[in-house]
């Protein structure tokens, strides 16, 4: 099921698409340089206050953050830090109970091990457990977040009431496959490609801080991500995001190929954005509908990968709907 306002014309050619989709992808392994932060903002030595809990999850804590009251609990299990999310919490908190977190390494959160999908689906089962949260959960899984609530639902299905991605975006560099072949080049004529107007980081944040809407946030949120990424830990853990895909990826797709609607038919809403909606790109939205016998697709338009700040009420919306599905044992 599709529900979206307007579409908007695919790129001219496929290899101007494929040379801005690899901007993209190449923005996961590299941090833009910020500079001066830390003047305006505190430090590793004075940070700010966390907003949340920092929880033991085996010899290193980190960082959740709830608010509101009721259930199905929602659960952010990224990308980028739990203050990222400062559309979207509060009025999820209005009808339910929702915790964000920031896996080991960025934020407030201690460093722990490597980190892999298998650590942060671990980081966030226990995390959940040691302050008294039940589930089932409804799993919010923004870009590399996507295959992280994937890989949690394989795990612990019996967990897991729902789930919402929000622009499920980290499979873009796997799935362009080699570059084209040869000394192929844009052709002759052609404006040169333009990076995307935002960037994809599942992280650190890396590249929110750029789109227009970023002054949405409250300056609270502002402050906080930018003394985050002013931090070297930080910009680590971005960089290190390349290492961690590959696993996430193959973890996600073992558990679809072993079952058919490796969700059932609990309730999963796709959140989409209408910025460059290639065949690729269009393809990965049906194979994630194709999760569950009861999904949706919502595009939210005029938005780019940062859809929390371009269009939070596209997705305050979407986890209303899975929540009310849940609560009801209704179909979307």
């Amino acid at each position: 099921m599709l529900a979206t306002c307007e579409k908007r014309p695919l790129s001219a050619t496929a290899k101007l698409l494929y040379l801005k989709r690899l901007t993209i992808v190449l923005t996961l392994v590299c941090v833009l340089p910020i500079v001066t932060l830390a003047q305006t903002v505190g430090t590793d030595q004075n940070p700010p206050a966390p907003l949340g809990k920092l929880v033991d999850v085996g010899g290193y804590r980190v960082h959740l953050y709830c608010t509101g009251t009721g259930s199905p609990t929602v659960v952010i299990v990224g990308a980028g830090f739990s203050f990222n999310w400062g559309l979207v919490q509060p009025e999820v908190a209005t009808f339910t109970q929702v915790c964000s977190y920031d896996h080991s390494g960025i934020g407030w959160s201690e460093s722990g091990p490597k980190d892999s999908c298998s650590l942060r689906v671990s980081e966030v089962h226990t995390a959940l457990k040691k302050v008294g949260i039940t589930g089932p959960y409804v799993l919010v899984g923004h870009s590399l977040g996507g295959l992280v609530a994937r890989v949690y639902a394989g795990q612990y299905p019996d967990e897991v009431a729902g789930m919402v991605f929000v622009d499920h975006a980290a499979q873009f560099g796997l799935m362009l496959g080699p570059p084209p072949s040869g000394d192929a080049k844009v052709p002759p004529g052609s404006p040169p490609p333009m990076p995307p107007r935002r960037l994809l980081a599942p992280s650190g944040g890396g590249g929110i801080e750029s789109d227009p809407n970023f002054s949405k946030l409250s300056s609270r949120d502002r402050e906080l991500h930018l003394w985050a990424m002013s931090q070297t830990r930080n910009q680590m853990a971005v960089q290190a995001n390349h290492e961690m895909m590959p696993e996430c990826v193959a973890k996600a797709d073992a558990i679809s190929k072993e079952h058919s609607h490796a969700l059932g038919d609990k309730p999963l809403v796709d959140v989409s954005t209408d910025e460059d909606r290639n065949p690729d790109y269009v393809k990965l939205q049906t194979e994630l509908l194709s999760l569950s016998q009861n999904s949706k697709q919502i595009i939210a338009e005029k938005s780019g990968h940062f859809i929390i700040i371009d269009r939070p009420d596209v997705v305050i919306d979407a986890i209303r709907q899975v929540v009310q599905s849940v609560r009801s044992n209704a179909k979307l």
